[in-house]
């Protein structure tokens, strides 16, 4: 296995360690196992594992990214508030395809369990966040542009809003282990809040 390799299976097996443990749980012996590597590979790679957690956690929302990219930028045919939904039904038929108990966003866990304590994660959740909210003001602000959002929604703090109810309805989702409150999340929001009535 060459070296890229390694560290991808690593992060590969580190993120289904954290999404189903969480930080604490998730230990260094366990992913090198499951992932065929030897202990003095993983720290060739990484000095500790905040500095892992940090790598799993920047792979993971790049590739969010890309998603977000595809659904929310690259069409410009269709109607921004459109992209938005494409975008959160996406999402909602990944999370329905598997056990919702099961689902969770890695943000979102992390914030949860380890973002107080450690500096370096919460610097990268911090950046996540940033760049996943930074998305949403482009297209809610192309919506205001366009006509399509209710005039007494600010696009950024709209765009802070869907993030924070959102990762609530993934929380609740987790704990229900039901897709519903994903649902309720669409509703209230796609065809409730920024539904312009004018």
């Amino acid at each position: 296995m060459s070296k890229i390799d390694t560290r991808a299976v690593l992060i590969d097996e580190g993120l289904k360690a954290l999404m189903s443990h969480g930080y604490e749980g998730a230990g260094i012996g366990p992913i090198l196992k499951s992932a065929g590597v030897p202990k003095g590979s993983f720290y060739h790679f990484f000095e500790s594992k905040e500095e892992f957690a940090s790598a799993v956690l920047s792979t993971y929302c790049g590739n969010n990214q890309k998603v977000r990219t595809r659904l929310l930028h690259e069409d410009k045919s269709k109607p921004p508030l459109q992209r938005l939904r494409d975008y959160f039904d996406y999402y909602e038929g990944v999370y329905s395809s598997g056990d919702p108990a099961a689902c969770a966003c890695l943000l979102g866990n992390l914030a949860q369990s380890i973002a107080a304590h450690s500096e370096v994660l919460q610097r990268e959740l911090h950046r996540s966040f940033t760049a996943w909210q930074e998305d949403f003001k482009v297209v809610l602000r192309e919506a205001r542009d366009a006509g399509d959002l209710p005039e007494h929604l600010d696009p950024d703090e709209t765009a802070a809003f869907l993030i924070d109810a959102y990762e609530g309805a993934l929380v609740r989702m987790k704990a229900d282990g039901s897709i519903k409150p994903l649902q309720r999340f669409r509703s209230m929001t796609l065809d409730g809040l920024l539904k312009n009535k004018s």
